[in-house]
């Protein structure tokens, strides 16, 4: 194997970047020894001015007038065909082993693949914005023209999609055509053996491929061909301002734990130059470019970073992992008292022989606990969270001492809404517990800062969906308050929101140069690589 210290082209990779930089990119093809057969041009032309065949020794004589013409030609040669198109347009990518990858630009491949190598190889399509898309998300990212859309609607929901797939196809031949790419899969069929949800989702069992080194990696879909389809390409794509690509792994206690993406970029400068390019692999395969990341989202090419090395990013980190809510009791006046989150793991250490701590041990009142997401910025119900990410739910239950049956429980529906509506639009950290606005005094209110504070969150309906989220959460991703929780706070609900313009690439990675929606207004554009 490789030594990962090593680049392709022998250098050796500075100590800072051993075990991350992993298999340099610029694959060379072999070269095929044609020394035995290879004829000298110039050896075939007759000094008589013929251009003599040796198979035949037939001659065509060549007139003074052609001569000069292809003269004039070859002294003004033309351009090659697509020769303005960016040499790194396209990326193959070939999997040289387990965890193994070697990437090559357009520009540097030795000789053009055959169709079968194009197929067999990852193909990832670069966009306006510098992101690379694998085949199926690449095909579905073509942009259907309004007037197409608004002729079909009044079809019937097949016929349509019939004529959207056909249109978008032929979008996708011509533009591998223009390319120079003969194989043109796309690799979208997903695995037939791997079940769905009621939504059409994967199962959380389900959601993950395996590595052999690096631990396992959440992906959106199951693919029936995982590497052509990108499932399987390392966490982060380098790309050097020479064009080649260098491929990243990170994991547990790597050389940037617990360092920032910042960190990580300037290594990285230091080593290709500061005009590197460093992509981020999404879960659902896109190679997303970290400056676009951050245009999006200011600092989500940072949580991704570290994401792949099972870290967060939280922006609380006192946050208590779990809580019951000890309130919303009866009053005594015909009311409920308010809700006040208490932490589990400091009641069932302080108040260990109570009645609480002896239900909560037994799974009841699973109903009012809500446990810590693992990026560490929402509180979500135990059933929700054992059934999206089943492994941090066990950690944590057994971390605070909750059983897990606590996650296999549930409420009617109408029920569960009834109960969700009934929540606080706001709660309060404060040390270990969470109260409601109404019991922080004025004084101490003026003192509350936006780590502390917790928004209940709505769906794009206004339905509660019995989460908690940090108000940070809400300011980074500039979203928008919902109504009740804007009030209480008394900040207008689009306090973080007002200045957010959605980024959109100036070219999709595959789209139709025939069509005119890429010439009509679009939104705000990240194009500056």
């Amino acid at each position: 194997m490789m030594d990962p210290t090593v680049d392709n082209k022998g250098s050796v990779i500075p100590p800072n970047e051993e075990h991350l930089i992993n298999n340099g990119a610029n694959s060379k093809r072999p070269k095929f020894d044609d020394a035995q057969t290879k004829t000298n041009d110039v050896d075939m032309i007759t000094s008589d001015g013929k251009s003599s065949d040796p198979a035949t020794g037939d001659g065509l004589i060549w007139d003074a007038a052609s001569s000069d013409n292809l003269s004039s030609l070859f002294a003004g040669m033309p351009d090659l065909p697509g020769s303005r198109r960016r040499d790194d347009e396209y990326i193959l990518v070939r999997q040289t082993g387990p965890d193994t990858f070697v990437g090559t630009v357009k520009a540097k491949l030795d000789y053009l693949p055959t169709k079968a190598e194009f197929n067999a190889s990852c193909r990832l399509y670069r966009d306006g914005a510098g992101n690379y898309y694998p085949p199926p998300l690449a095909f579905d990212k073509i942009d259907v023209p309004e007037q197409l859309n608004a002729d079909w609607h009044g079809l019937q929901p097949p016929e349509r999609d019939r004529l959207r797939f056909h249109y978008k196809l032929d979008v996708w031949n011509r533009a591998h055509e223009q390319m120079g790419i003969t194989g043109t899969r796309i690799f979208y069929e997903t695995d037939k053996n791997i079940p769905l949800d009621r939504n059409y989702r994967l199962k959380p069992e389900h959601k993950y491929v395996e590595t052999k080194k690096y631990g396992r990696r959440e992906i959106q879909k199951r693919y029936e061909n995982e590497f052509q389809a990108g499932s399987l390409l390392p966490d982060i794509l380098i790309k050097t301002p020479e064009n080649d690509i260098h491929f990243v792994y990170r994991f547990a206690g790597d050389k940037y734990a617990n360092k920032t993406f910042a960190q990580f970029e300037h290594s990285v400068k230091n080593t290709f130059g500061n005009n590197a390019e460093i992509k981020l692999k999404s879960k659902s395969g896109i190679m997303h470019d970290s400056k676009y990341l951050e245009s999006w989202e200011h600092g989500s090419a940072d949580i991704r970073f570290a994401e792949f090395a099972g870290e967060n990013r939280a922006h609380n980190k006192q946050l208590p992992l779990a809580t019951v809510n000890m309130g919303r009791q009866p009053d005594g006046n015909g009311g409920l008292t308010s809700d006040r989150h208490v932490s589990v793991e400091f009641l069932l250490q302080n108040a260990s022989g109570t009645p609480w701590a002896h239900a909560l041990k037994k799974g009841e009142l699973w109903d009012r606990v809500q446990v810590l997401a693992r990026d560490g910025n929402r509180y979500i119900t135990p059933p929700r969270l054992q059934y999206s990410d089943p492994e941090h739910f066990t950690q944590l239950m057994n971390r605070v001492g909750l059983p897990v049956s606590m996650g296999l429980q549930s409420h009617a529906e109408s029920i569960k809404f009834e109960q969700l509506d009934a929540k606080p639009a706001v709660l309060v950290a404060s040390s270990p517990e969470l109260r409601e606005c109404r019991d922080i005094a004025q004084e101490r209110w003026r003192e509350v800062i936006d780590k502390q504070v917790l928004i209940a969150d709505r769906n794009e309906k206004g339905q509660r969906t019995g989460t908690y989220t940090s108000a940070l959460e809400y300011k980074r991703m500039m979203l928008k308050l919902p109504e009740d929780a804007a009030q209480m706070l008394g900040k207008p609900a689009d306090e973080y929101s007002r200045e957010f313009v959605r980024p959109e690439p100036a070219t999709r990675p595959i789209y139709d140069h025939r069509a005119s929606y890429e010439s009509r207004p679009r939104g705000q554009t990240v194009n500056s690589l």
